[in-house]
């Protein structure tokens, strides 16, 4: 079995990992990397690289995806009660099909957090939209649908749930549904949609949905030690879990209330940096055999309160023994991976949701403006190399999708692509 893991784990990775796709959030691995990248642009203008642009006809934080010569993203209209997956031309962003999901009520949210938040993914023969408490959908490239699942409809949080993007393990789509008055998690086949195993987080759940508490974050897989675990930062714990059963390994403490980020990790170690002011940590990843609660013998550093902390909502890099993050407020901050030590700070714009990628040997990260930095990472100083606007009045708290040397950028109004010409 743990032979039969490793292989699920690394063929999955292998098929994913073509540095012309970005077949779901995060990319390729899931964690914003593509190192051999080489011929992506650095500097671009309303007037400079853009390929195309066209309109959109809804806002949405939830970021594009690219496989083959398609591009697919979700959105949501009528005030979220028609949820949306549309597929469009790669060449010039024109529409080859639109799928519309009816649901039949308004889901609690914030203006913030439009609805369909989540991501789709595609794995080169179908691609699946998480549309919450309106369903999951697989459609084949086509756009006919292959099937669809009610998960429940039971996830009502007063900032809108259902935020966390699908991820692809083997045969086995992963679903953290939640945060809120229920919280979930889902293995379902990716042909059949079929439910292959399912964990109810009751001590992540809210008996309110005003309550201050949940997780947004999408799941990372990783392989530690010749094991794939899924990793998930939550309230007050960063949690792992087998993903062939869903069965939770172990355990850290050290996270805030609330968690939007993406855990960060390599090899060796894990990081999770919690939303709302809330602490950092960082954890030795343990030994296949140690399971349970590992805060005593494996943590190796945990931020103490709240007052020292920015929010936290974009998603950072972890590079060697360095974590590079943009905060939520524009700061740009480096830490020390292994003590979270903070060696810098400096601040590059006003707003960002939007997270870090690192693509080649650069990183690229988007304010609320549309403005994307490009950044060397440098541990001992903030190396800001370019500074690309497309204009104003361009409002997106999503992440850039990298395919085929071109950068595929959202916005609430419109969707860019941008290449060298």
């Amino acid at each position: 079995m743990r032979l039969l893991s490793v292989f699920l784990f690394c063929s999955v990775f292998a098929n994913l990992a073509a540095a012309n796709e970005w077949p779901g959030w995060r990319g390729p691995g899931g964690d914003g990397k593509l190192p051999a990248a080489k011929g992506y642009p650095s500097e671009w203008s309303a007037s400079k690289n853009v390929r195309w642009r066209v309109d959109l006809s809804a806002p949405g934080n939830s970021s594009p995806i690219v496989v083959k010569d398609r591009l697919f993203l979700t959105f949501a209209r009528d005030e979220g009660r028609q949820r949306i997956l549309q597929c469009r031309n790669t060449g010039d962003g024109s529409v080859n099909w639109e799928k519309s999901v009816t649901y039949g009520r308004k889901d609690t949210t914030h203006k913030t957090n439009p609805y369909s938040a989540a991501s789709p993914l595609c794995d080169g023969e179908r691609v699946y939209a998480w549309h919450g408490n309106a369903g999951l959908y697989a459609y084949d490239l086509t756009g006919k649908e292959v099937w669809s699942r009610d998960l429940g409809n039971d996830y009502e949080h007063i900032w809108g749930p259902n935020a966390a993007s699908p991820i692809l393990y083997g045969d086995t789509l992963v679903i953290h549904a939640g945060p809120g008055t229920a919280v979930r998690l889902f293995g379902i086949h990716r042909k059949t949609g079929e439910t292959i195993w399912k964990r109810e987080l009751k001590d992540e759940e809210s008996a309110k949905p005003d309550k201050f508490k949940g997780s947004w974050a999408t799941p990372l897989i990783i392989e530690n030690a010749g094991r794939p675990e899924i990793l998930i930062g939550f309230s007050g714990f960063l949690k792992s879990f087998e993903p062939l059963s869903g069965e939770e390994l172990w355990r850290c403490s050290g996270p805030g209330e609330l968690a939007y980020t993406n855990v960060l990790a390599d090899m060796k170690r894990a990081v999770y940096l919690s939303g709302f002011g809330g602490p950092g940590m960082g954890v030795r990843l343990p030994t296949a055999e140690k399971k349970g609660d590992i805060t005593e013998s494996n943590q190796l550093w945990a931020e103490q309160g709240k007052k020292p902390n920015r929010q936290r909502i974009g998603s950072g890099q972890m590079i060697g023994d360095h974590i590079f993050q943009l905060d939520e407020p524009g700061i740009m901050v480096c830490l020390e991976a292994t003590t979270g030590k903070k060696l810098w700070e400096e601040r590059i714009s006003k707003r960002s949701w939007s997270s870090m990628n690192l693509i080649g040997d650069k990183l690229y990260v988007n304010d609320e403006l549309g403005t994307t930095y490009i950044i060397h990472p440098d541990p001992t100083e903030l190396r800001l190399l370019h500074t690309n606007k497309l204009g104003g009045n361009l409002h997106t708290n999503s992440t850039p999708a990298f395919a085929d040397d071109i950068i595929y950028l959202r916005t609430d109004s419109f969707l860019f692509a941008i290449g060298e010409r």
